[in-house]
């Protein structure tokens, strides 16, 4: 008896398989796609003069991470961030520059 993928994901938990695919994501963002993040960023036009705040949602699209993997490298200090009224911010200017170093 075989079963189809299908039939056999529609049993599986989709919190159970969160926290089975999670790490395995993370570790290929971090080996695959970090490389490229000075590329993406570079990408972006801003002038500081007029720079504002961006938060947690807006930079995970940016970079192309989870914002769970966004908050975590921001609580490992792996990435420049502000706290503001105990919200997270980020300037383009400081990840264009630290992206560089």
């Amino acid at each position: 008896m075989t079963y189809s993928l299908k039939y056999i994901m529609s049993l599986m938990n989709p919190e159970l398989l969160e926290v089975a695919l999670r790490p395995l994501l993370e570790k290929i963002v971090d080996e695959k796609l970090e490389p490229h993040f000075a590329e993406l960023i570079s990408l972006q036009s801003i002038s500081a003069e007029n720079e504002k705040p961006i938060p947690v949602k807006e930079m995970s699209v940016i970079l192309g991470i989870s914002v769970s993997h966004l908050y975590k490298k921001c609580n490992n200090n792996e990435m420049p961030h502000h706290r503001k009224f105990g919200r997270l911010y980020f300037y383009l200017s400081d990840i264009k520059k630290w992206m560089n170093d």
